[in-house]
């Protein structure tokens, strides 16, 4: 009998971790070699203690040449974005969060987040409105949407949407904005395909679209 309930609680333990373990989407690294410049992208979420969860999102997009052959004023064109954050996933689909944006243009800037997502093995939905801690108003918006079926054993179509807008109320306009797609194929970890990356900047700059290849792998 005390074998048997030994058995049963180290049993219930291994779902339990399994469970912990299937919670967690892998670490993402995905580089796109688009024909304006690369654009690097690394996403994580993991869970650190019950219903407390910490989320990273660093993107960063450098152009082919040196800074050496641009004039001044043109300095700083390398971005670097990182966005961390600790989300209470209160619920399964949503949960609150509260952290700090490195820009690389604006230093730090702490923010709070409501984070939607819905996911399964073939769709992945997100919606994350965050408001900044900034001198002026401002609002940014992210959207992802992935479609992933599975056409053989080893083999998954890839399909993402991504999408960014950022709205300065002092001013009126539009801050950054951002539409990048993806399609490609995954083979176990491993994805490659075509995308697209067209950046938007404030109205007074024109946009950057950037086509290419892309390479990504999931840790």
């Amino acid at each position: 009998m005390k074998k048997k309930l030994l058995l049963a609680i180290v049993f219930i333990l291994n779902l339990s971790l399994f469970a912990q373990e299937r919670r967690d989407p892998p670490i993402s690294f995905e580089t796109l070699f688009g024909n304006e410049r690369v654009a690097m992208m690394l996403g994580l979420n993991k869970t650190i203690a019950g219903k407390f969860r910490y989320n990273n999102i660093t993107s960063t997009a450098a152009y082919y040449d040196f800074y050496h052959d641009r004039p001044p004023m043109n300095f700083g064109r390398t971005e670097l974005v990182s966005v961390n954050s600790i989300i209470y996933q209160f619920h399964k689909n949503v949960g609150f969060s509260a952290g700090t944006q490195y820009h690389f243009v604006k230093g730090f800037i702490p923010n709070v987040a409501v984070h939607f997502s819905y996911a399964n093995p073939t769709w992945l939905f997100l919606l994350t409105p965050y408001y900044n801690f900034m001198p002026w108003a401002n609002m940014e918006t992210a959207a992802v949407v992935e479609y992933k079926p599975v056409l053989s054993n080893s083999l998954k179509l890839f399909t993402r949407f991504q999408g960014f807008y950022g709205h300065n109320f002092e001013k009126k306009e539009r801050e950054r904005a951002m539409t990048y797609f993806r399609l490609g194929l995954t083979f176990l970890k491993y994805t490659a395909g075509i995308g697209a990356n067209i950046d938007f900047y404030t109205p007074a700059r024109s946009e950057i679209q950037n086509y290419g290849g892309f390479v990504r792998v999931d840790f």
